[in-house]
């Protein structure tokens, strides 16, 4: 998908050759180990304070999605300086958290093309992303919304203060959950995370379709069918790769509906 896509939106957005030169060489690996650690040591860490008697989307409601999305993107931007990945072998270069951090401010603009109407995000991911982006900026300037010939754009001005407001709202949204703190998690999300500039989403807009390329991108996964042996063990996969969009999500449709 990445290849798909090309780098047109990197040119476009990018807030200096610097940062261009940087994800154009990095940028793969730092989404890879971004969705890697976001899933894994992202939602999968976090103790919860004994005293709640209920799972804490129970007590953070309808902010509960959009704080899990920020709490994961937040554990990966603060851990990909850890020397440990380069150990590991997890990280080829001190470069990748750099293109990471490029992007995750980058995206605070660009996501904006999917939104043409209206002045909120819904979507949680989304909300998660803009939370990020305008937390730091107004808590340590490490980020900062900068113009250029008519353009604007979101400048990564110093890496080391960009990760200090990680670890502020990443610890801020750790103690959330732990404690299922409703009225601080709705401050931060009605705060940061939802309303946007519709002037500059309209910018946004039109910066795209002079590209010329898609406003969302989605595969067609490959299709893996098992043969079985007499005790009912696997004793083959074949994978093929359907064509037809359509056909393969209606085929999870039916694979995943409830039953009567």
């Amino acid at each position: 998908m990445n290849r798909a896509g090309g780098t047109k939106t990197l040119d476009e957005f990018g807030a200096s050759p610097d940062e261009i030169a940087i994800c154009r060489k990095y940028g793969d690996e730092a989404e890879d180990l971004l969705t890697a650690m976001h899933e894994i040591i992202g939602h999968g860490s976090g103790r919860l304070n004994p005293k709640l008697t209920n799972d804490p989307a129970f007590y953070l409601k309808q902010y509960f999605s959009t704080l899990e999305e920020a709490r994961a993107d937040l554990m990966a931007l603060w851990n990909v300086w850890d020397p440990k990945l380069k150990e590991l072998g997890l990280i080829s270069s001190p470069d990748v958290a750099k293109a990471m951090y490029y992007a995750s401010a980058r995206v605070a603009l660009t996501q904006l093309r999917r939104i043409p109407k209206g002045d909120s995000i819904e979507e949680d991911h989304e909300r998660g992303r803009q939370l990020v982006v305008n937390y730091i900026t107004d808590k340590t300037g490490g980020i900062e919304k900068v113009n250029r010939g008519g353009k604007t754009y979101i400048a990564v001005r110093d890496f080391e203060k960009m990760r200090k407001g990680v670890g502020m709202l990443l610890a801020e949204l750790m103690r959330i959950k732990a404690e299922g703190d409703y009225e601080a998690i709705k401050q931060l999300i009605d705060k940061y995370a939802v309303h946007f500039d519709t002037a500059l989403r309209d910018q946004v807009v039109a910066r795209y379709k002079a590209l010329d390329i898609p406003t969302y991108w989605s595969g067609i996964n490959p299709d893996l069918t098992a043969s079985f042996g007499p005790k009912g063990e696997i004793t083959r996969v074949e994978i093929s790769y359907p064509r037809d969009f359509v056909k393969q999500q209606l085929a999870y449709s039916e694979m995943y509906r409830r039953k009567p």
